[in-house]
């Protein structure tokens, strides 16, 4: 086994600096003067010298490094794109892959409450934080990562929200042995601009996982939401999260933790649906309503569950559309009116909204050979008075078009 550097939030270890060829200007060293008095002055310059322009970011480096100056504008326009992920991110430490990796903020308040029935737990592979913080609310936490920065800028993200009571080390997750009562592992899935998908490929690979499980009560993993359906376990629960009709990520839980087969969990909320083993359910022609469910119960395979949920049926066996003639309100689909199902062809299509005067608003598809754009290309209809959502779908191998009113539902 490695030997781990250890540091933690209480004793405030310092640290050395990173490899001086990593392009990321984010090291170390920079993290430790951007900390500083002198630092601090110089982000607030650097924020303000980023709207400002190449003269006013000239005038900063004749006060600090010119490495440092890379570094904090860097840092200001990270920053800037992930105010929509992490709520104090004006004040947060990352570089780009770790904000990119990280768990949004509720995500991961979501997840940590559905371990909160777990008092102590190693987290591997913990970037710069995004989970550390909410994991800590309940339960005495080891964090760990490969990264020296990484470490240090989870250290510091986890202080500005006043929790310090962290271990921190410095690890390799291929190399553990933990005994615990639950690990939660956040795996690389990336390398050099290159995305993973194969749970083989993540850095510890699911192997690694699946050996830990058979010391441990309970493992918990953060997945791709697009890995691919043969390697997620049979014996585990796997579960997909969306946010706002996004499926940010998949986690397989392994353990005492798990409580269903397959789930699908909405935020905000969280509202969840779980597998309920009821079989496949009937398939009929549209009804007055259509109902495109979220990408999480997509992903989840539980299209059959919300139809017996809302009352539903499938337009067909292989598409993940739902109808219904009685509008039931749910936060697993987007709903819709049906205000007529069209034969595709675009000649007779382009006729039929210019005589309605409808004009198509948002255009959707499922299992159907055209793009979006090209549809609208081909359509040229761009002005009328009625906005419809117009969804491209095949019933029982026709293709068609489902007129649609979007009912803000």
């Amino acid at each position: 086994m490695r030997k781990f550097d250890i540091f933690s939030q209480k004793t405030g270890n310092s640290l050395k600096t990173s490899n001086p060829t990593n392009p990321n200007p984010l090291n170390l060293s920079a993290l430790r003067y951007l900390k500083s008095d002198r630092g601090e002055a110089l982000l607030t310059a650097a924020s303000k010298a980023i709207d400002q322009g190449l003269n006013t970011q000239i005038q900063l480096r004749k006060n600090h490094p010119t490495e440092i100056c890379r570094a904090a504008l860097y840092l200001v326009e990270l920053r800037s794109r992930a105010r929509e992920k992490f709520p104090n991110a004006s004040e947060m430490f990352f570089d780009r892959d770790g904000y990119e990796m990280a768990t949004r903020a509720e995500v991961a308040a979501y997840r940590a409450k559905r371990l909160s029935n777990c008092s102590e737990i190693l987290e591997l592979c913990c970037g710069v934080g995004g989970d550390s913080f909410f994991l800590a609310q309940n339960a005495k936490v080891i964090a760990v990562d490969l990264s020296r920065t990484r470490i240090e800028m989870a250290r510091l993200n986890c202080n500005l929200q006043k929790k310090r009571d962290i271990l921190f080390l410095v690890g390799d997750a291929n190399h553990f042995a933990p005994r615990t009562a639950a690990i939660f592992i956040d795996p690389a899935r990336r390398e050099s601009q290159q995305r993973f998908r194969r749970g083989q490929e993540y850095n510890p690979p699911l192997s690694i996982a699946e050996e830990l499980r058979k010391s441990t009560p309970n493992v918990i993993v953060k997945v791709s939401p697009a890995i691919p359906e043969e390697e997620l376990p049979h014996d585990a629960e796997i579960e997909f999260v969306s946010s706002r009709r996004q499926c940010r990520e998949g986690v397989i839980y392994w353990g005492q933790i798990a409580t269903a087969k397959r789930r699908a969990t909405i935020l905000p909320g969280p509202h969840t649906l779980t597998d309920d083993s009821k079989g496949e359910s009937p398939i009929g022609s549209p009804g007055s309503f259509l109902y495109d469910p979220d990408p999480a119960v997509v992903r989840a395979h539980l299209i059959d569950e919300l139809a017996r949920n809302i009352d539903a049926w499938k337009l067909d066996s292989q598409i993940a559309y739902l109808t219904n003639d009685v509008m039931v309100k749910t936060p697993f689909a987007k709903s819709y009116r049906i205000l007529d199902v069209r034969p595709f062809a675009i000649k007779n299509l382009r006729q039929y909204l210019r005589q309605k005067g409808y004009f198509p608003a948002e255009i959707k598809r499922r299992r159907f050979p055209m793009e979006p754009r090209e549809i609208e290309r081909s359509l040229r209809v761009s002005i009328g008075d009625l906005p419809v959502v117009l969804v491209f779908t095949r019933i029982a191998g026709k293709m068609i078009c489902l007129i649609c009113e979007n009912i803000g539902i």
